[in-house]
């Protein structure tokens, strides 16, 4: 059976060359030589102007959702894209991306605070702290009193 189609392609040397060119004429007639050259006009246009236009799309999506920031715990400077989180390659804290800068990342139930150095000269020093309660979300006052313990030697 592989044969008689081996024979049948040998039979018609030259068909292919003769097809193609009807084909053409074909085309030419029915579109007409203006219509073949508006076409490829079109395509050697859009190459052309599809990279700009990509790059420029490229550019706004960028400024609009890239946050440059430092990482809160260790001031590193990063760059990460809006509601994404990433990892501080300096401390390994995972932050996230917001509207407002980088985040960091906390439990649910963990209240983050950042510690504020007490002066060198005060002994005991009464500190006053408001907290949001998480059940209840209502703000919680704290006293605190520091003391500062007697540098060793």
């Amino acid at each position: 059976m592989n044969q008689q189609f081996n024979q049948l392609q040998t039979r018609f040397p030259g068909l292919g060359c003769w097809l193609f060119a009807f084909i053409a004429i074909w085309i030419v007639g029915a579109i007409g030589i203006t219509g073949i050259l508006k076409s490829i006009f079109a395509v050697i246009l859009f190459l052309i102007l599809a990279p700009v236009l990509l790059s420029v799309a490229a550019q706004f999506w960028l400024k609009r959702n890239l946050v440059t920031g430092n990482c809160p715990v260790c001031e590193q400077s990063l760059v990460c894209i809006k509601q994404s989180k990433t990892i501080c390659p300096n401390c390994a804290t995972e932050v996230t991306a917001t509207a407002e800068g980088l985040e960091r990342v906390a439990a649910d139930g963990v209240i983050d605070v950042q510690a504020v150095d007490i002066k060198p000269s005060a002994a005991t020093t009464t500190t006053t702290a408001t907290t949001i309660d998480t059940e209840t979300s209502e703000p919680t006052t704290i006293d605190v009193e520091v003391q500062r313990l007697p540098e060793s030697e």
